[in-house]
């Protein structure tokens, strides 16, 4: 490594068996001055736990992945990566539900409150920024504002109105507007039993969107202003229900990469993990943005050097 690179630690706020952060870490202590601390936040309720106080009794310190004390004020970057879900971060010899979810939810928020006030070096990316750019309301705001192809989409939990919406775009889509870990909600045309189903359209709003045809799929990694995009061929709505699909790597026009970092830039993000959809008239039709997303795969399917790049930029972050 050459001798001018700085020192630096990093922090990685994640759960247990992130293969992400382990990939990372190893990566960017092989080649860089630097110490990667893997915090898994599902096992915080554990000992040696978290300290804090604000008459400053006691450092503020998270416990990482090798059970080594950190002091948060020591980190130069932290990598807000994952939380923990607060229903299965609780100590496994506690079986009450209601007592785990107390124990895991007051845990998070502890180690959340003290990455907020302690921390001061630079995020990837900022909790709030993360939350904000999860809302698919928001991300497709974002990029309608700035000029980039989007689906027409309704979002409502009106049966009149999605009724004339799907009636408008023959073939439309719906999708979760969130959805939860336990129960995955796959992507699907909508059906005639679902338009003719008031009371199942009104349970909750869901995104309802124009079908984008064609069969090849992008998948766009950011990480600061290096964009590494992978071409996916596949004739399923969602991809990722099969990845024995062709796939490889893919440049994109120079004003889709721009597009993509100036979408980063107004959700105040420094990397993000893009979905498009490249129709039969070579147009790039933006479908969404996962702030955190997987990647990892991507490589393993198309040889794209994305734990190098990664790392490289968690690095530049944290070397300032």
């Amino acid at each position: 490594m050459p001798v001018h690179e700085k020192a630096v630690r990093i922090g990685v706020v994640t759960h247990e068996r992130d293969l992400h952060a382990h990939a990372v870490k190893a990566e960017i202590e092989r080649r860089r001055p630097a110490t990667v601390h893997i915090f898994e936040t599902d096992h915080f309720s554990r000992e040696p736990g978290l300290s804090w106080s604000p008459q400053e009794f006691t450092a503020p310190v998270f416990p990482d992945a090798g059970g080594t004390a950190v002091d948060l004020r020591t980190l130069d970057a932290i990598w807000f990566r994952r939380l923990g879900n607060p229903r299965t971060s609780a100590n496994p010899e506690v079986t009450d539900p209601v007592h785990r979810e107390l124990i895991g939810a007051d845990t998070v928020t502890a180690a959340l409150g003290m990455l907020l006030t302690e921390f001061r070096g630079r995020w990837v990316d900022r909790p709030a920024a993360f939350w904000d750019a999860q809302n698919k309301v928001v991300q497709l705001r974002a990029a309608r504002d700035l000029g980039v192809r989007i689906p027409a989409t309704l979002v409502s939990q009106s049966p009149e109105r999605v009724r004339e919406f799907c009636a408008a775009h023959p073939g439309a889509v719906v999708k979760a507007v969130h959805g939860v870990m336990q129960a995955p909600v796959k992507t699907a045309t909508v059906s005639a039993e679902l338009l003719a189903d008031d009371a199942a359209i009104r349970l909750c709003p869901a995104i309802y969107q124009e079908f984008v045809p064609g069969r090849r799929h992008v998948r766009a990694q950011v990480f600061g202003d290096r964009v590494l995009a992978a071409l996916l061929e596949s004739d399923d709505l969602d991809w990722r229900s099969d990845l024995n699909i062709p796939a490889g790597e893919h440049r994109l026009p120079a004003d889709v990469e721009d597009a993509l970092r100036a979408i980063l830039r107004r959700l105040d993000l420094t990397m993000g993990i893009f979905d498009l959809k490249l129709t039969d008239e070579d147009e790039y039709v933006w479908l969404e943005l996962n702030p955190q997303g997987q990647w990892l795969f991507v490589e393993g399917m198309t040889g794209l050097p994305l734990i190098e790049a990664f790392a490289d930029f968690l690095y530049g972050r944290a070397a300032g």
